[in-house]
């Protein structure tokens, strides 16, 4: 009995890290169609809570480390004055860290299924019930409760992200969000375990065998109806929907040039950045290429901005001697710290507008729970500019000659209501300005691809994303990956957007 269970708790643990190989990155996203089917096999047929919980956290620790595996990559830290140990030590303990919470919410999950399963009275007359309610408690758990700011929820392995390359299936996120593509997988998956279930899962009593209950049959055939009735739909709608939103050069097509500095993280987060340095790397790449706006990834000038005057004039001069308009991220006043912030600058034009980050990353940029923290961590948050980052009030879009842009940065691209909430106040073109040198691993950056592609989408917007050291691209209304940089190398990204004004059904009534 004790063997059985180690076995089936290896084979659970190993079909998570099977499911992780769907993530962008690896690329393998016909896995999230089938990759859920243990665990729901083994939420659907555990007798004890506790069975459940069990295995169900082992799936998702076991694909949160796979999928995340690239917080290791943040050593070495020997810029923040770690050392070879310390550094090593958070590494591991981040992606760990980050893999437990995030497996909670596959408990949460499990325990709500079981609960339902337990209470339901007739349940398979109402096995479409269950199950469409099941579904939309997975998308309340990981699409929504995960993503709450007060539970420091970063919502960076969901299952729909796989998809990201599949535009002829996802164009119906423009009307019900990317939750409407977990919605497909999830209950695709469903109906598969389902069918395992009924197939295998033969109860026996003494030497006679139960029959199948007919009705279990019947509710299978409907679900199985049903999404594939969806899938169809989705494929169809999508079809139409890529072909109605075409993305051409036209009159209104503005040309965008975007700064790829690959600065060391060293240099611009350690005690003291070489400002001359970063100014002349960017100088250099301003001074080789033309365009109606310039681009520099968060932090690209990572000084005390508002105060900075010698900074603000070279920027100045920059936007005078090319007659182009700037952003750049830097730093600015906030409350009495600094906020990670955006600035936008025109030639001749002594105003500068500020956006200021207002979703902070969790002991990135600042420490939770920190009477529990020992000393050396609480380094983790800090920069030149002091310990720790504000959250900022400043996030209106930015009135440019290209017409209204919205930012977000790092990230906040993550979030479909910030950038939901930037489109309703008029923002035309999506931005975003990234620093992801902080890891190594090329992962990070192509699943950071994924969520603008499904921002796009959403939306109907063109997205930017501004990234330090790559990936930098341009996306298009439709999700295409007009261009993309290649990651960690120096250069720039030159692309012409068409600022749009459509606002979506999700952008109207999104939740």
């Amino acid at each position: 009995m004790l063997r059985n269970s180690y076995l089936k708790a290896f084979l659970i643990f190993l079909s998570g890290l099977t499911l992780s190989l769907c993530a962008p990155g690896y690329d393998l996203w016909f896995l999230a169609w089938i990759g859920l089917v243990p665990l729901f096999i083994i939420i659907n047929t555990s007798k004890k809570i506790n069975e459940s919980i069990i295995y169900s956290f082992l799936f998702g620790l076991a694909y949160n480390l796979s999928y995340l595996h690239w917080l290791v990559s943040m050593h070495p830290l020997y810029w923040m004055g770690f050392n070879d140990f310390q550094s090593i030590f958070i590494s591991i303990l981040a992606v760990v860290v980050v893999s437990v919470y995030n497996s909670i919410f596959f408990i949460l999950f499990a325990v709500s299924v079981f609960l339902i399963k337990k209470f339901s009275l007739i349940p398979y007359k109402n096995g479409i019930l269950n199950s469409l309610i099941i579904t939309f408690i997975w998308l309340i758990i990981f699409n929504k409760l995960s993503a709450c700011k007060f539970l420091l929820g970063v919502p960076w392995t969901l299952v729909e992200y796989s998809q990201y390359k599949n535009l002829y299936l996802i164009q119906i996120a423009e009307y019900f969000g990317s939750l409407s593509i977990s919605f497909l997988i999830v209950f695709f998956n469903m109906t598969v375990a389902d069918f395992f279930i009924w197939i295998f899962n033969i109860e026996k009593i003494g030497n006679r065998y139960i029959p199948r209950d007919p009705g279990k049959l019947t509710s299978l055939l409907i679900n199985s109806s049903l999404i594939s009735g969806l899938i169809i739909f989705s494929i169809i709608t999508s079809l139409y929907l890529y072909w109605k939103n075409p993305d051409f050069f036209c009159k209104k097509s503005k040309v965008i040039c975007v700064l790829q500095g690959n600065l060391p993280i060293k240099n611009l987060r350690a005690g003291e950045p070489d400002i001359s340095l970063i100014k002349k790397t960017y100088e250099k790449l301003i001074n080789n290429n033309s365009a109606v706006l310039f681009v520099a990834p968060e932090g690209s000038l990572p000084t005390a901005f508002t105060r900075d005057y010698a900074t603000q004039r070279w920027a100045r001069a920059q936007a005078t001697k090319k007659q182009s308009e700037f952003i750049f991220g830097s730093y600015c006043d906030c409350q009495k710290w600094f906020s990670n912030c955006a600035v936008y600058l025109k030639p001749q034009d002594n105003n500068v507008a500020n956006y200021e980050k207002a979703r902070l990353v969790p002991f990135g940029e600042f420490l939770p729970l920190t009477f529990i923290l020992p000393d050396f961590l609480k380094k983790l948050a800090s920069s030149s500019l002091g310990e720790g980052l504000c959250p900022g009030k400043k996030n209106a879009p930015f009135n440019t000659s290209l017409g209204k842009v919205g930012l977000t940065i790092c990230f906040e691209l993550i979030f479909p209501s910030i950038v939901r909430k930037s489109i309703l106040e008029g923002s035309q073109i999506l931005l975003n300005l990234s620093d992801l040198s902080w890891f190594a691993d090329v992962h990070v950056k192509q699943q950071f691809l994924a969520f603008a592609v499904f921002r796009a989408i959403e939306n109907r917007r063109p997205v930017i994303i501004a990234s330090n050291s790559g990936i930098s691209a341009f996306v298009s209304p439709t999700g295409r990956i007009k261009s993309r940089s290649i990651p960690d190398t120096e250069g720039v990204l030159v692309e012409w957007v068409n600022p749009n004004s459509k606002k979506t059904f999700y952008t109207k009534y999104g939740w």
